[in-house]
Formats: C-alpha cells, structure tokens, sequence
C-alpha cells in the first residue's frame, strides 16, 4: 500500500511538473531568452561560409596570397556611399550586398545595426574575382601583393569600435575557410591594429 502511494506522488509531481514546463514553453513562445555571449540558434541562421566564398567567376587558388581584416564604423568610410544601409538585411543573403562594383572590400562581417549580428555578405568585388584597389592599412606590401589580397571588413558600432562576439566567430571561420580554400599561411593574415581582434 505504502509503494503505490509513492508511486501515485511521484506521478502526480510528475504530470505537475510538465504541465509547468508546457506553460512557460507555450508563454515563451518563438520568444527564447536573451541570448548571452553565444547563442546556436541565432548562428545557424547564418549562411554557411562554404556558400559565401563561392564566386561566379573560375577561382584561381594560387592567386589569392593575403587577407587583412578591417573595422569600419558603419556608415563611415564610404559603406553608406556604397549602397550599404540598414536595409541589408532585406537582401538574400546569396545576393551580395550590392550591385555595385566600387566597395573596397571582398566581404562585409555585420554587425546587428547594420545586417543581422555575424553576417557576412560577399561583393561584386568577390563575385567577379576582382582585386580591390583600396589603400591597405599599413604600407609594408606592395602593390602586386595588395591585388592579391582579400580584404574583409567587420562592421562596428561608432561608439563600441570592438567588433561582437558573433563576428569575431564568423570572421575565424571565414579566415579559415579562405586559407583552406586557397592556400594562404596563416603568417599572410593581416588582422586590425597588428593583433588579433
């Protein structure tokens, strides 16, 4: 008798117990909490870097010798002259980020205000395989060593210039896929202010 009495507490508990978790579950919603310093859920609704670094054009593997890494304020620099705005995240993320062929990078890391937090969006530049004919941050290459750069631009927040989590996340993934991709040393990756992040 005392065995079937535990065991009718503990399936009353039990029932008890979902019924709670099915309330707050169904309170929630598609509403999860705030995602700390990572979140899965909101990373795999990123594009896979894989699909990103495809171009239209044939890729030439032994052309590509350096990636530099920059941060550029968004709106600053000439993003927002270029057709970047916070419409970007209306774009599909196969499309580029512009139609427009004078941005002055391969790929653009965004950072929530301007595209969703960790986004990396590819240029015309990259589609096409077209060098970039910006000014590199620091004048130790050479011009036929610039050409052969891809650059990669991290959006950041003008009064927060450090870049999010989520970016400094996709940006090793991208750097990563590019050097496997197309055989860059690690020693020809050029990150911002001569460090890591």
């Amino acid at each position: 008798m005392a065995a079937q009495s535990r065991q009718t507490k503990v399936l009353v508990t039990l029932l008890v117990s979902i019924v709670i978790c099915t309330i707050i579950l169904n309170t929630l919603g598609h509403n999860p909490p705030s995602a700390g310093a990572f979140c899965l859920s909101q990373y795999y609704r990123l594009v896979p870097v894989e699909k990103l670094i495809r171009s239209r054009e044939v890729e030439h593997p032994g052309y590509w010798k350096w990636i530099e890494i920059y941060y550029d304020e968004g709106g600053s620099d000439g993003l927002l002259l270029s057709g970047i705005d916070s419409g970007i995240e209306k774009l599909d993320s196969q499309s580029g980020v512009s139609n427009q062929e004078d941005m002055d990078c391969h790929f653009i890391i965004c950072n929530g205000r301007i595209g969703l937090d960790g986004q990396i969006k590819s240029t015309e530049k990259w589609k096409k395989q077209l060098p970039v004919t910006r000014t590199p941050d620091n004048n130790m290459r050479s011009a036929w060593q610039n050409e052969q750069t891809i650059y990669i631009c991290i959006v950041t927040n003008s009064n927060t210039p450090q870049p999010t989590n989520f970016q400094i996340k996709r940006a090793d993934v991208l750097v990563e896929e590019l050097c496997r991709e197309f055989n860059v040393k690690s020693e020809s990756i050029l990150y911002p202010n001569n460090g890591r992040y």
